[in-house]
């Protein structure tokens, strides 16, 4: 997995709409991933704590910490605009999204602001050691 990592919900409208402004900003110079995807649910048990899935937030996530809400969103945008990201070698992974696996009603003026809320006012810090997969049960 190349980082940094951006988890969205990819069963929610307006957070694909973000993820895939947030890829055309980037350039494509970050793996993004949906928190309801295969690769996703191995990803996140891979970082996270035995048990917790992280659903409640968008995660911008390093070799070393994952950064939800508001943490994350401060992080992304300092990668976005840090002149490093233009001198990555990395081969990231084309990123696609989904726009039919959308279930909520997160792209309604109503889910919109929700979504917008959460992700100024909730935030956490999860430092993270990468565990393989033959350790997970």
């Amino acid at each position: 997995m190349n980082f940094p990592v951006l988890i969205y919900d990819d069963l929610c409208s307006s957070c694909t709409s973000y993820a895939k402004w947030v890829n055309k900003l980037v350039k494509g110079k970050i793996t993004i991933i949906g928190h309801y995807s295969e690769e996703g649910k191995e990803f996140k048990k891979k970082i996270f704590p035995q048990g917790y899935e992280g659903l409640e937030m968008s995660w911008f996530v390093t070799p070393n910490t994952a950064y939800g809400g508001s943490k994350g969103l401060r992080k992304l945008l300092g990668y976005m605009f840090s002149r490093k990201k233009s001198n990555i070698k990395k081969n990231f992974p084309e990123n696609e999204f989904d726009m039919s696996k959308c279930a909520s009603d997160c792209s309604t003026v109503q889910g919109v602001m929700f979504r917008s809320w959460s992700i100024l006012t909730e935030s956490k810090t999860i430092p993270i050691k990468i565990q393989e997969n033959s350790t997970q049960k």
